[in-house]
This record gives C-alpha cells, sequence and structure tokens, in this order.
C-alpha cells in the first residue's frame, strides 16, 4: 500500500473528520465560555434569568463560525478547523450579533413563560405550554437558517429573517430533518445529561450542516447577484 491509497483510506477520512470536529468543539465551547460557565454554575430558574441572557450573548456569533466552518467541511471534505473557525467568528461578529439578539429576546420570553405554565398545571396553561414549546422548536430552526444565512452572505436583517421564514415552509422536507435531529438531541439529553450538549456540538452542528447545505445553494443561485 503506497501513502496516496493510506491517505485516501477510509479510517484516515474518519480519523480527520474525528479530529476536525473535535477541534470546532473546542473552539466552540471556548468561544461560548460565559454560557459554559452560567450553565454549570447557576440554578435554571427565571431568577437567574437576566444572567443566563447575558452569557447567552456571545452564543449566536459561536454557533455561527461553528456552522460556517461545518459547511466548508461538508462541501469540501476538508477544513483547517482553527483558522476557518477564527475567520468565521471575527468577520461576521457584528452582523451575526444584529441578527442574534431580537432572537435571543424573543427565546428568553418564550422560556420564561413555559417556566411560569409549568409552575400552574391547569389544563388551560399546559395547553399554552405544549404550543409554546412548538414555538421554541421552530424558533430554533429559523434561528439556525438565519445564522448561516448572515455567516455566508450579507443581507439586511429583515431579508435574513424573511428568508428564513421562507425556507422554513418552502423547503419543509429539510426543515422536517432539522427539527427531527434538535428533538432526537432533546431526547439524547433527557436520558443521559445536559452536559452531552457540550461534547456533542459540533457533531450535531455537522449533521444539520450537511441536511441544510441545499438551502445555502439555494440562497447562492436565488438570491445573492453575481458580482
Amino acid at each position: 500500500m503506497n501513502s496516496n491509497q493510506f491517505t485516501q483510506g477510509g479510517f484516515y477520512r474518519f480519523s480527520n473528520y474525528v479530529y476536525w470536529l473535535m477541534i470546532l468543539n473546542v473552539l466552540f465551547i471556548a468561544s461560548n465560555i460565559l454560557f459554559f460557565i452560567a450553565f454549570i454554575t447557576l440554578i435554571p430558574s427565571v431568577s437567574n434569568a437576566i444572567f443566563y441572557f447575558i452569557a447567552s450573548i456571545p452564543t449566536g456569533p459561536a454557533i455561527a463560525a461553528l456552522c460556517h466552518a461545518l459547511s466548508k467541511l461538508v462541501r469540501e471534505k476538508e477544513v483547517a478547523p482553527v483558522a476557518d473557525f477564527i475567520h468565521a467568528y471575527r468577520n461576521n461578529f457584528k452582523d451575526v450579533l444584529k441578527v442574534w439578539l431580537p432572537i435571543l429576546i424573543v427565546a428568553f420570553i418564550l422560556v420564561i413563560d413555559i417556566q411560569y405554565f409549568n409552575q400552574n398545571p391547569t389544563l388551560f396553561y399546559q395547553i399554552l405550554n405544549g404550543i409554546f414549546l412548538v414555538a421554541l422548536l421552530i424558533l430554533s430552526v429559523f434561528t439556525f437558517y438565519a445564522l448561516i444565512i448572515t455567516s455566508h452572505y450579507q443581507f439586511r436583517i429583515r431579508d435574513v429573517y424573511r428568508l428564513s421564514v421562507y425556507y422554513i415552509f418552502m423547503r419543509f422536507k429539510i426543515t422536517s430533518g432539522n427539527i427531527c435531529i434538535v428533538f432526537l438531541t432533546l431526547v439524547l439529553m433527557f436520558f443521559t445529561s445536559d452536559f452531552i450538549i457540550f461534547l456533542l456540538f459540533s457533531v450535531i452542528a455537522w449533521l444539520l450542516m450537511a441536511n441544510t447545505q441545499g438551502i445555502i445553494e439555494d440562497v447562492k443561485l436565488n438570491f445573492v447577484k453575481e458580482s
């Protein structure tokens, strides 16, 4: 077996993927350290909501940078994890933050309302609880689309939101797949530990990016003008 055959072998490619995903996962946690500290030190309650909100502000740019690097991995089957992550994080930070903060506010309003409904176990509040949980799940997919569009292309904020809503419904098969991935992740967290999300976030994001690559290409084809 020559060196070229070895480098093209299945085990070699697999080990590279594992290495890249591990490095990207470490970079994601490092850039999202405020939320990680809040997650392990604070009780998730309404009284601590403001601290969670502040700690979550850097999360949007961190997710966008991770997804941008993973999008390259999906397309090119190769990535320079440190360079690509830092480049995406630095170049898109301001634009992503403008998109992320309004979404974060809505998400925290929904979470606080869900906490309130859980403390009032009447039929009416339980129905509202279910509705708000579904809304939160849809918001997570909307947020994902908004972040990946912003990290790849330059649009006005309202256009990013419009495109995100558009693709939720117009690419419903992709949306359904993403909802299933998010739902299965929540199930895994329920049966294991909440900390599992930090260990597997790059893997989950890679699955989401692999499923969503068609949307990124469609945005470029139909909504980006050639320079």
